[in-house]
C-alpha cells in the first residue's frame, strides 16, 4: 500500500524557514524567500526552456522530412516521457532536502541518505531497464536509428536522474538562483547543440543526440563550490525510505509522463495506420499549445511546494484557489489568442505542410489549462504530505486518458483533445478533496 504519512517536519506551521548559506549565495536574502528578483530568475529560466523547446521543433521541422520529423517527435516524446517518470525524484528531493535541513542534530536518524547519490542509483537501474526492454519498443518508435538511439536514451535517463535530484535539492534548500541557472543551462545547451547539428549534418540521429546530451549538464555545475556542497545534502530519512518515497513519487510521475511529456508516443501507439502528416500536426500542436502554460508552472513547482508547506492550514485552500483562478483566466485569454493567430504562425514558422485548424489549437490550449491545474493541485497535495491522494489522482487521470485515446469512432484530433482536457478533471477533484480535508483539519 502507498504510504500517505510522510515526515511531519515538512508541514509544521511553525517550522523554521532559515536556510544556512542563502545569504551568501543568493544576494543577501537571509531566509531564502522567493523575492521578486528570484521569481524573475525562475520565470526567465522557464521561458528560456519553453522557447528553446519550441525552437527545436522549428529546427527539426525545417531540417527533416515530415516522416523523419514525426519519428523525431515520437523519440522526443518517448525520451522525455521517461524523464517525466524520473521527475518524481525532483519532487521527493525537494521535500527531502527541505525536511532534512530542518532536523535538529539530536533528531537525526542513524544514517540519513545522500539525496543525489540515491537518485543516481535509481537512475542507473532505470537506464538498464530501458536497455533491457529495447526490443519491445525500439522497432516501433525508432525504426530508422535503432541501437544508437537506444544507448542515447539509456544514458540520458541516468543523466536526468541527477538533473532532477540536484534541481530538487536546490529548491528544497531555497537556492533559487542556482535552481534557475541549472534549468536555463540545460535548455540553452540543448538548443545550441541542435543548431550545430542542424547546420553540420541535418541528420535524425544527430538531432536525437543533441536532445539527449544536456540531461547531464548538472555535472558541469558541480564546478561551483556551493553546488558541490549542496550535492552532498542528506535527506531526513535513510536510503531505503528515501528510495521508497522516490519510487512512490515516480509512480505519480509516470502518469504525468503519459499525459504530458510522453503523450506524442502514446498518441502514436493508439493511432495505428493514421496518416503520418496528421499525426505530426497534432503532436506539434499539442507541444506548442501546452509549452507557454506547462513549462513555467513546472518550473515553479518547487516554489509552490515550499509555499504551501509553510502556509497556515487555514490559508492553504485559499492560496491554491487563487492560483487556479489566475491560471484559468490566463488560459482563456491565451486560448483565444492561439486560435486566432496560431494557424498562420505555425504555417509561417514550420512550413505550409503544418496547417492545424483554429478550433484544434484553441481546444488544445484549454486542455493545457486542465493539465496545468492538475499539476498545481498535485504539487499542493505533496506539500501537505498526502502522497496517497497525489498518486491516486494522477493514476486515475492517466487511465482515463488512455481510455479516451482508444475511442474507435473518433479521429486523432478529437481523441487528443478529450484525453488532455477531460481526464485531468478526475485527478483535480481527488487532489482538491485532500486539500480541503487538510485545510479543515479533517483526517
Amino acid at each position: 500500500m502507498l504510504e500517505e504519512s510522510r515526515p511531519s517536519t515538512l508541514a509544521g506551521d511553525d517550522a523554521s524557514d532559515d536556510v544556512e548559506g542563502d545569504a551568501g549565495v543568493e544576494g543577501g536574502a537571509s531566509r531564502g524567500d522567493v523575492t521578486a528578483g528570484r521569481a524573475a530568475g525562475i520565470m526567465a529560466a522557464s521561458i528560456t526552456a519553453a522557447v528553446s523547446s519550441l525552437l527545436i521543433t522549428v529546427i527539426s521541422a525545417r531540417t527533416l522530412t515530415v516522416e523523419q520529423n514525426k519519428e523525431f517527435l515520437v523519440f522526443w516524446g518517448f525520451m522525455f516521457g521517461i524523464f517525466g517518470v524520473i521527475s518524481g525524484i525532483q519532487t521527493e528531493s525537494t521535500r527531502a532536502a527541505l525536511a532534512g535541513r530542518r532536523l535538529a542534530p539530536a533528531d537525526e536518524p542513524t544514517r540519513r541518505a545522500r539525496i543525489l547519490a540515491t537518485s543516481l542509483l535509481i537512475g542507473l537501474v532505470i537506464g538498464l531497464l530501458t536497455l533491457t526492454a529495447a526490443p519491445a519498443w525500439a522497432p516501433r518508435l525508432t525504426p530508422s536509428t535503432g541501437a544508437p538511439t537506444i544507448v542515447l536514451i539509456a544514458a540520458g535517463v541516468w543523466g536526468y536522474a541527477g538533473q532532477a535530484s540536484l534541481s530538487g535539492v536546490l529548491a528544497g534548500t531555497r537556492h533559487w538562483n542556482l535552481y534557475s541557472t541549472l534549468m536555463a543551462a540545460e535548455a540553452l545547451l540543448r538548443l545550441l547543440l541542435t543548431l550545430v547539428i542542424a547546420v553540420l549534418t541535418a541528420s535524425l540521429i544527430g538531432l536525437e543526440a543533441a536532445a539527449a546530451a544536456p540531461a547531464a549538464v548538472w555535472i558541469l555545475l558541480l564546478l561551483i563550490p556551493t553546488v558541490r556542497t549542496l550535492a552532498g545534502s542528506r535527506a531526513d530519512v535513510g536510503p531505503p525510505r528515501l528510495t521508497s518515497f522516490s519510487l512512490q513519487a515516480m509512480v505519480s510521475s509516470a502518469s504525468w509522463a503519459v499525459l504530458v511529456t510522453g503523450f506524442p508516443t502514446l498518441l502514436e501507439i493508439t493511432s495505428p495506420g493514421a496518416d503520418a502528416a496528421e499525426l505530426a500536426i497534432v503532436i506539434l500542436a499539442v507541444s506548442i499549445t501546452r509549452s507557454p502554460i506547462m513549462i513555467p508552472l513546472q518550473a515553479f513547482q518547487g516554489v509552490l511546494i515550499t509555499t504551501i508547506a509553510d502556509a497556515r492550514a487555514s490559508r492553504r485552500l485559499a492560496t491554491v484557489a487563487r492560483i487556479l483562478g489566475i491560471l484559468l483566466g490566463v488560459g482563456l485569454v491565451l486560448a483565444l489568442a492561439v486560435a486566432g493567430a496560431g494557424p498562420w504562425l505555425i504555417r509561417t514558422i514550420y512550413g505550409p505542410q503544418y496547417d492545424p485548424s483554429p478550433l484544434l489549437l484553441g481546444l488544445l490550449t484549454l486542455a493545457a489549462v486542465s493539465m496545468a491545474s492538475l499539476v498545481l493541485t498535485g504539487a499542493s497535495t505533496i506539500a501537505l504530505n498526502n502522497h496517497r491522494a497525489y498518486t491516486l489522482g494522477w493514476i486515475l487521470t492517466a487511465v482515463a486518458a488512455v481510455l479516451l485515446l482508444r475511442l474507435p469512432p473518433l479521429g486523432v484530433s478529437p481523441r487528443a483533445v478529450l484525453a488532455l482536457g477531460l481526464a485531468p478533471l478526475i485527478g483535480i477533484c481527488i487532489h482538491l478533496c485532500a486539500i480541503v480535508r487538510a485545510s479543515t483539519g479533517k483526517p
